[in-house]
């Protein structure tokens, strides 16, 4: 479906702690030993200490960041709240499932159950908001927030919703990341920041974070940027791959020539990079961003990359040399902007974005 969504507010909190400036901090966060974990901010400007005791890491994260999407997007209650996330609060996860094995599946604590489910975090903003209105949460792994994104979408062609809060979550623990750095997902040496993108072992540098987004059906003064297509792939060849996009410039009746910049998802696992060089080649005149040596790598990482893309597009300016894949920082106008994503070589979305 290509039907336009427009995007009033976007915010992140992710290992670049620039939630409470809105915009990427001057000074960097390295990743602590292959993993780039999100900070713990002051959660006492939102909640009380009593409401605090009975929220875990990942519920307080997005919490913050939902409320201060709305309240940038002038929204007190959205139509509908989406969301997406690969595994959901993991720490509370296990939290839960060590109970169950220390009291041998007897009297246990039911917090952290009720907080380890997908949907915990959809409910409490709905409470938090007053909001009783369509609610539900994807847990797609690499595709989560683009079905969360497309549902909105619907709900907009349907003409059930007017706007809606979307967003993503994703926390990465101890135990999990020791699980997948076994299988193969990270890398095994300590990289810095900026040598991740050119770092030649496979695997990939773990992250997390929190994303939100108010998209509305029509725009109005508040509109950052407008999403024209969103598309997804399946394990797709690379001659698929060119021509979806191929599709989508031709629907949207541009020419590569008309991209100003393609942000890409590559994560320094050179094993996908043809992916990456080959929508590359398309938009020799565009600039190309990268994000994941900013965020890391985890199902839905393509939150951090749409919010970089939201900011660019609200304010025409120079790109910052941190994104920028080659050279320095970049002095340029940005019209229009097309996002790829790929994890792991299975899942790849793609999305076309243009300024206001």
């Amino acid at each position: 479906m290509r039907e336009r969504m427009y995007i009033q507010a976007a915010r992140a909190l992710s290992a670049q702690n620039g939630f409470m400036d809105d915009a990427l901090p001057s000074l960097l966060t390295e990743p602590v030993d292959n993993l780039f974990y999100f900070p713990t901010i002051d959660y006492s400007r939102w909640f009380s200490i009593m409401q605090l005791r009975r929220m875990s890491r990942l519920t307080r994260a997005g919490m913050a960041v939902a409320i201060e999407t709305l309240r940038d997007a002038a929204l007190d209650k959205p139509d509908a709240i989406i969301t997406g996330t690969g595994k959901g609060s993991l720490g509370d996860t296990e939290k839960f499932m060590e109970s169950v094995r220390v009291h041998v599946e007897g009297t246990l604590n039911p917090s952290p159950f009720i907080q380890s489910t997908y949907n915990a975090l959809n409910g409490l903003i709905g409470l938090h908001q007053d909001v009783d209105s369509y609610n539900t949460t994807y847990v797609h792994r690499g595709f989560s927030l683009e079905h969360a994104i497309q549902d909105a979408q619907l709900l907009f062609h349907e003409g059930a919703a007017a706007n809606a809060l979307v967003g993503s979550v994703e926390e990465m623990t101890a135990e999990h990341f020791g699980i997948k750095k076994k299988l193969g997902y990270w890398k095994t040496a300590p990289v810095r920041r900026e040598d991740i993108l050119t770092d030649q072992q496979p695997g990939a540098v773990a992250g997390e974070g929190c994303f939100f987004f108010a998209f509305a059906k029509q725009p109005n003064d508040k509109t950052l940027a407008t999403l024209r297509d969103l598309q997804l792939l399946f394990e797709p060849t690379s001659a698929t791959l060119l021509q979806t996009i191929d599709d989508m410039l031709s629907a949207a009746h541009l020419a590569p020539a008309d991209i100003d910049v393609v942000i890409t998802g590559r994560n320094g696992d050179w094993r996908h990079d043809h992916y990456y060089d080959a929508v590359s080649a398309l938009f020799p005149r565009a600039t190309e961003c990268c994000f994941k040596q900013l965020s890391g790598e985890f199902d839905t990482a393509a939150g951090f990359g749409l919010w970089l893309a939201a900011k660019m597009l609200s304010a025409p300016q120079e790109i910052p040399a941190a994104v920028a894949r080659q050279g320095g920082a970049v002095s340029r106008p940005v019209k229009n902007l097309l996002m790829y994503n790929s994890y792991y070589g299975v899942q790849h979305s793609l999305y076309l974005l243009e300024g206001r």
